[in-house]
């Protein structure tokens, strides 16, 4: 039921957004090389050739974004919007392949647009989207497949450069890579073409493009961290705050409670940095994971009155249903992981201590910790999940190695 629900409000929310751009660029496409027909007394076979072939490569990249563009689940909004920008970022793109007619070849500035493309897809989509504007460029101007060739490396080599992106989104490394590697391929092409002596003048347009692919990457980067990586920051400021007023309510009305959150959110936001998860939304998942609804309903309701991260919801909606035993006792991501770990390690320590109030929790740490991962190993809790034995073992150490944290919860 919910799942149906969910594909339901993504049918809706994409169709539109999905068919609409591709629409437009053929539309672009077909009315610029027409008009090259026209004003320049282009031949009708190669119109039709160059606009059959162009239509083609537009709608084998609809077709692969419908299949392959990274949907949320529980943040339609978000992705919603992402597509959006990244047909927009292919739009301007194909406006570019177009002028390539009126532009040297060693000025064209695609690079940059296969980085910013996968920069608002993954990098399946920024490969075959900036392919689709360089051919396209290639065959309105009739230019040469080592054309084609150059900036299909160069574009290769700035995807891999900025992927995978990271919490903290570094540029100047990746960019200095990647114009290296464009400047290197045409000076090269122009040392291995040239019949004449090579002139400093030769070497204008390969800068002049350096440029440009620089501003255009740097630019879209800009936009992705303001839109799409830190657009929550402040959301987060405010929710990890342990004064919020669902915090601060639970302090003062049920003191249990919020130490095992308090505590949760502690282990959570610590390995979540240790194993390159999202830490703010691993500390906000710790916060407030006993606050989460089991029912449908509620829990939407919840979301959209706290305005949680749709990471977060994510996080929290598979943890929700996996604890109302709506997942067949499986859970399948590396964060519900964390949270279940971080949960049930100071549920344990707590209960001793409720026990026993002198109990030397240092003495039984380790056996507690190596009993508590034995057993949902051998529930196969995780059988089905993206957990790596590298992220058990870490999160073991880390439980282990706080002995002296652990005085806290006494």
């Amino acid at each position: 039921m919910e799942e149906n629900k969910e594909k339901k409000v993504k049918k809706e929310n994409n169709s539109a957004l999905w068919f609409v751009p591709e629409i437009v660029s053929m539309v672009i496409v077909l009315v610029y090389i027409f008009g090259l027909f026209y004003f320049y007394d282009m031949l009708i076979s190669a119109a039709v050739e160059r606009a059959a072939f162009s239509v083609i490569m537009i709608a084998v990249l609809g077709f692969a974004v419908r299949k392959q563009f990274p949907i949320m689940k529980l943040n339609m909004e978000l992705s919603v919007k992402n597509l959006g920008r990244f047909w927009w970022v292919f739009i301007v793109g194909l406006v570019a392949s177009l002028l390539s007619v009126f532009i040297p070849s060693a000025a064209w500035p695609f690079t940059g647009f296969f980085v910013v493309l996968a920069v608002f897809s993954n990098s399946f989509l920024g490969m075959l989207g900036g392919t689709t504007l360089l051919i396209i460029a290639a065959v309105t101007t009739g230019s040469k497949a080592g054309i084609v060739i150059l900036y299909l490396i160069c574009g290769g080599v700035g995807i891999a450069a900025f992927f995978p992106i990271k919490d903290e989104i570094k540029i100047w490394r990746p960019l200095l890579v990647t114009l290296l590697s464009l400047f290197t391929c045409e000076t090269t092409g122009i040392i291995l073409t040239s019949t004449n002596q090579i002139a400093p003048e030769q070497f204008l347009l390969p800068g002049l493009n350096i440029i440009i692919t620089g501003i255009i990457i740097f630019l879209g980067l800009r936009l992705y961290a303001l839109k799409v990586k830190y657009p929550y920051r402040d959301r987060y400021q405010l929710l990890n705050d342990t004064e919020y007023y669902l915090l601060a309510q639970t302090r003062e009305d049920d003191k249990k409670t919020y130490k095992h959150v308090i505590h949760t959110s502690y282990f959570t936001e610590r390995i979540a940095t240790r194993l390159g998860l999202n830490v703010e939304a691993m500390k906000c998942a710790g916060y407030y994971y006993r606050f989460c609804p089991a029912a449908y309903e509620e829990r939407e309701e919840f979301f959209e009155k706290e305005h949680f991260p749709g990471e977060v919801c994510e996080i929290l909606t598979e943890y929700s249903d996996f604890i109302a035993k709506r997942t067949k006792n499986r859970l399948k991501s590396r964060e519900c992981a964390v949270l279940l770990y971080s949960h049930t390690i100071i549920h344990a320590v707590i209960a001793l201590y409720e026990k026993n109030p002198d109990t030397d929790i240092t003495s039984q740490i380790d056996k507690l910790v190596d009993a508590t991962f034995s057993r949902y190993e051998k529930a196969g809790i995780f059988a089905y999940s993206n957990l790596t034995y590298n992220d058990v073992t870490t999160m073991m150490k880390i439980f282990k190695e706080e002995k002296l944290y652990y005085e806290l919860l006494r």
